[in-house]
């Protein structure tokens, strides 16, 4: 499972680096959607996950880690639960929507950084 994330986003890295640590079964591969040359917009809105051939977005990525991660499989059936009747997504797009976005360590030595003031 390929873990698309926004490493811009602190919220999105320190997720990141929870599930790494959590994922002992090395099921999970992480990679920052900033270094993809042409990747989706829609990756700038929500976290994006990619497991056998399919893809997942938001809170169903979230759920997705999960199943993959042994110590919050007793949360599933709940996240379940929140999804069926709505709040996961609800909770999900409140976050994403005011998750604040800083570009720290993305900069090249000797240039200046550009932030996109379009991207929130």
């Amino acid at each position: 499972m390929i873990v698309y994330y926004d490493s811009y986003c602190k919220i999105c890295t320190n997720s990141s680096t929870v599930w790494k640590k959590l994922d002992w079964r090395k099921k999970l591969t992480f990679d920052s959607f900033r270094t993809m040359q042409n990747y989706p917009p829609a990756m700038e809105k929500s976290l994006h996950v990619q497991h056998n051939g399919k893809w997942f977005n938001g809170y169903s990525a979230i759920i997705e880690i999960a199943k993959m991660l042994p110590l919050l499989w007793i949360f599933v059936p709940f996240m379940y639960l929140f999804k069926f009747i709505g709040l996961g997504d609800v909770i999900y797009k409140l976050v994403a929507k005011n998750r604040k976005l800083v570009p720290v360590n993305q900069c090249k030595d000797g240039e200046s950084c550009q932030i996109n003031p379009d991207s929130h």
